[in-house]
């Protein structure tokens, strides 16, 4: 479980990110990301119905994000909002392909501390 001051939660929040922020797209999985002007990037997770009828499914891959992140924290520059937000074929996705997908986009979008 991520951090509390790690956490994205309120729905302004989610709204700005989706309004103002910059994306980075690759295979099942969108990051959009903008600055805070916090000491702390917080992160917020977005999957729908498309991705998985049952709620259990959406659930687990919720899950499993949420891990990924939590274990590449450490490395994640802070002072940044951002959402995670799955595509259809998320919930058929195995955990170390996720967590591949995850830190290519966060390479991609400059917010791993040394790239």
């Amino acid at each position: 479980m991520l951090p509390k001051k790690n956490r994205l939660k309120k729905k302004n929040d989610f709204a700005r990110v989706m309004r103002q922020g910059s994306t980075a797209a690759g295979g099942c999985l969108v990051l959009r990301f903008c600055a805070n002007q916090q000491e702390a990037s917080r992160i917020g997770f977005v999957c729908s119905k498309k991705v998985a009828k049952r709620a259990v499914a959406r659930n687990r891959v919720k899950r499993r994000l949420r891990e990924i992140v939590r274990m590449m924290l450490p490395d994640i520059r802070p002072g940044y909002d951002m959402v995670f937000l799955t595509r259809p074929g998320m919930a058929e996705t195995g955990f170390d392909e996720m967590k591949l997908i995850a830190e290519k986009l966060l390479k991609k979008a400059r917010l791993i501390a040394g790239c």
